[in-house]
This record gives C-alpha cells, structure tokens and sequence, in this order.
C-alpha cells in the first residue's frame, strides 16, 4: 500500500488542484496501453492460451474507459472528427462491399488519446506519466536482458503470438528460443549496436517486440528534445533512457531517427514552427518512389533494401488502391506507406493530417514536439508497416501530442488540472527558447 501511495503522489501531487478521479483513470488506461500485451502473454503463458478474441476485447476495454472520461466534457472538434472519419470509412466499407473493423480501430486511437491529453494533460503530468514509464521499461529491459530465462518463464512470446494466428507454429529458427521471430538476429546479419556484449539478442522489455521499444525511445528522446534549456535535467534523463532502449533493442530506425531529431533541436529551425513540414510524409514517399524507380540492388534485410521493396510497391498502386477501395486486405508486412493508404485512403489520411498542424500549441516545446512526431511517422511508415498504430506506443504518443496544445480557450467542466493552473509565468518566459 505504502509503493502505491508513492506512486499516486508522484503522478498526482497533493499540492495540485486535480480532478482526481479523471486523473486517476487517464493514469490507468495509459498503463493499461503500456502493459495490456505483457499482461496477456503472461497469462498466456502461465495461466490460460489467450487468442485473438482476448486481445481485442482488451483493447476495446481500453476505448471504452477512454470514452467514459472523455464522456464528462465532449468536445465538438473531437466529434466532428470522429463523425467526418465514420462517415468515410462506412463509405470506403460500402464501396469495397466489406467491413474493415481496423480501419476504424486505427483512427480511433489518435482520436481518443488526443483527446485524453487534451482533455486531462498538461506537460507535468506527462513529464511524471513519462518518466514512470520509462522507468518501468527500463526495469523490463535489464531483466530481460540480465535474467533472459526468468523472463522467458513469465513470457512466451513466440507461442503468445502463434496462438494469434500471426505465426507459422515451425517458423522459427531460432532453436528452443520463445522469444518472437524479431527478438534474435539471424545469422549472417547480426546486431548493429554493441553485438560484442549483446550478441544476436534483442530486447523487448514490456513491448514483446524490440520494434516497438525502439519506436517508444524515439517518442521518449522527441519529448525530450522538444524541452526548453531551462528544463535541461529532464531532457538528459529523457534521452539518457532513449538512447539506453535503442541499445537494448538495436533499433536502427531508433537510431538513425534519434540522431536526426537531435540534429535539428541543435540547428536554427528550433526557433521556428517548421510549417513546412506538413509536406514531410509527401516528400518521404517521393524518396521511395525514387529508390523503387533507380535504386538497382534490390531487396535485401537492409536499410536500403527495405526501402528499395517500398518504393515498387508505392510505384505499382493504381488509383483504386490510393483511395483505399484495393487492396486493403493485402498485407504488406514492412512497408507502410502503402498499408495506410490502401488500408485508410489518401483523402482520409489528408483530412487526418491537416488538423494536426492546425492545432494550437501552447509553446514553442509544443510547435518543437510536432515537428519531432512528424519526422517520427514520415520516417516509420518508410520501413514498419503497421507498428505506428501499435497501441502500445500510439497511445501515448498521441496523450502527449493532447498535453502540449494550448488550454487557453477551453471550456472544460473539469477543475484545473497541471495542465491548466496558472503557473504565474509570462508569456515571454512560455515562449522562450
């Protein structure tokens, strides 16, 4: 009792005014994002087989407790979005003569934890909310990584995803290993990041996939990064701990992508909001198309060669397939560009898109922030197929994007939380860089 009552002190502080049930709720289903796949491999493992059903029913828990606090202050620009995103996809399921439930489940997610963090956030509580996370990644990972049979007792990720239906029950080659196909690297490849003290391992922690620790360190290190300098302290301990998972799960998108971001906080378009890079995921997909059309090397379990294979697909979508009426039930494995496209349709993706730089954000950490998640999806959709809709790291990625816009002219009936007491600074000290 005493571990929880630290732990509720540390995201809910005494000092602040909150609307403490909201609060503690939004605290749980961010957990519950977090942890809802360990939770159930564990079950799986040593309880009961839990299959596709389990999963889904899980997640749809999820959306209902978000639904239930969004439910005390609805508002309109949320619902309109929600309605205009409906109304295409029953259009799409109409025209394709079928029903696709992911479609729906993949704009459902930003939608609901944006609101979530726009609706309860505020950039201390993320700050707490993150760094707890973190820290429990971090726990996760170093067992893994340190007791790998203990951890394989709790956690029999190959079979948990067998069971799903994701897997060929003899496909994996890596002898008497129940981590998943992507938790060892094959020989002849090996691991980029220290392969002389991890070996071919590749950490997981809580995420079951080391694809996704890594996608967690870059939003980790773009929360980071988007800090102001006079917060210097929780911008190290943020990147420290990205830079910590991108080791542990030889992400190479981690990498490349953390270094990027890290380049442009240190250049002049720091200062600036970056509108122009509302045009990043274009550009990303003219990049592949041009590696499909002039790159000669072809496929290869590279950087490149992954990029390569995407641009001929992208090259090879007819009209039918961009606006999401073929194709759809293809699966494309790493190449994301056109999942989402065939999947969600480009119309539906630009008027996703375009409200996300239209939102007002309360700093310049905010206008940072976004240009950071926007070179973080234009970047993923290039080499992972599915896993920027992975609920495990979308939902929080999308409470944080929630946290940084600007409360000013909301008319919430909760009582001021973090995100709306005045803090008794002026504007040029918000602002600053």
């Amino acid at each position: 009792m005493q571990g929880f009552a630290n732990i509720r002190d540390f995201i809910f502080p005494r000092s602040v005014g909150v609307a403490v049930p909201a609060e503690r709720l939004t605290f749980w289903i961010l957990i519950a994002a977090l942890l809802y796949q360990a939770v159930l491999c564990a079950i799986h493992t040593n309880v009961h087989a839990i299959s596709t059903a389990g999963v889904v029913f899980s997640e749809f828990v999820i959306y209902l407790l978000c639904m239930v606090v969004l439910s005390k202050s609805i508002r309109l620009e949320l619902v309109a979005m929600a309605a205009l995103a409906a109304a295409y996809l029953f259009l799409l399921a109409i025209m394709r003569n079928q029903l696709d439930p992911k479609g729906f489940r993949d704009v459902m997610i930003p939608i609901l934890f944006y609101g979530l963090g726009r609706q309860i956030g505020g950039i201390k509580y993320a700050d707490r909310l993150l760094k707890l996370a973190a820290l429990l990644v971090l726990a996760f990972g170093f067992m893994e990584w340190f007791f790998l049979d203990f951890y394989s007792r709790i956690f029999n990720i190959f079979s948990y995803y067998v069971n799903q239906g994701g897997l060929a029950a003899g496909s994996n080659w890596a002898k008497d290993s129940v981590l998943g196909l992507n938790g060892t690297r094959p020989e002849g490849i090996g691991r980029t990041i220290l392969p002389a003290l991890l070996g071919s391992h590749r950490i997981s922690s809580i995420f079951l996939e080391p694809v996704s620790l890594g996608n967690f360190a870059v939003i980790l290190a773009a929360w980071g990064l988007a800090k102001p300098r006079e917060e210097i302290k929780d911008m190290i301990f943020f990147l420290a701990a990205a830079a910590v998972m991108i080791v542990m799960s030889d992400s190479r998108y981690g990498m490349i992508t953390v270094a990027v971001l890290t380049v442009l906080r240190c250049s002049p378009l720091a200062r600036s909001r970056n509108s122009w890079l509302i045009a990043l995921p274009l550009l990303s997909a003219l990049m592949l198309l041009l590696i499909g059309a002039f790159f000669g090397g072809g496929y290869s379990d590279s950087f490149i060669g992954r990029l390569y294979v995407s641009g001929r697909v992208l090259l090879n979508l007819n009209a039918g397939m961009l606006l999401g009426l073929d194709g759809y039930n293809i699966t494309y494995g790493d190449m994301g560009y056109p999942s989402l496209l065939t999947r969600l349709g480009l119309p539906l993706c630009f008027l996703l898109w375009c409200p996300f730089w239209m939102l007002k954000m309360e700093d310049q950490r905010g206008d940072r922030f976004r240009t950071y998640i926007t070179l973080y999806i234009s970047l993923i959709l290039c080499v992972s197929g599915t896993s920027l809709f992975a609920l495990k790291t979308a939902g929080i990625l999308w409470f944080l994007v929630g946290c940084a816009v600007s409360k000013a002219t909301d008319s919430s009936s909760f009582p001021a939380g973090p995100a709306t007491r005045p803090t008794g600074k002026t504007k040029e000290q918000k602002n600053a860089y």
